[in-house]
């Protein structure tokens, strides 16, 4: 559950900002609305406990949804946008420094989205064998 809601979160915002900023604007409105739509009933259950999953520290998921939008998001965004997939920009800090490291920065990508899915998935110990 923690992986498909960090996925929507970071899937969902990468591409209604990558389709506005390639000019599709409508395209992006409707996404962002279904977007804060989703977050929106989210918090609404969140805060009137509604609790269909178990329990999981929350540092590690966090720390696991950061690692998984650290992977995705620049891609995503990339595609949503036109882009080169593998584009970084000129002018904000963090694409001059990934830019700067090339394939290492790709590289650190794959495994911080690695980390940050079982993080999520609950597979910091070990994926659990279970006995049919």
């Amino acid at each position: 559950m923690n992986l498909i809601l960090a996925l929507f979160l970071i899937i969902f915002e990468a591409i209604f900002e990558g389709l506005k900023t390639g000019g599709h604007h409508i395209a992006s409105e409707m996404v962002e609305a279904v977007y804060l739509a989703c977050v929106t009933f989210g918090l609404f259950a969140w805060i009137n406990s509604v609790k269909s999953f178990e329990y999981k520290p929350i540092l590690r998921i966090l720390i696991g949804y950061v690692l998984l939008r650290f992977a995705l998001f620049d891609l995503v965004w990339n595609i949503a946008a036109g882009q080169d997939w593998f584009y970084y920009g000129i002018t904000k800090a963090y694409d001059i420094f990934m830019a700067k490291l090339g394939g290492w920065g790709w590289f650190l990508k794959v495994v911080a989205g690695i980390w940050g899915v079982a993080w999520l998935m609950g597979w910091q110990d070990g994926i659990k064998k279970y006995k049919h």
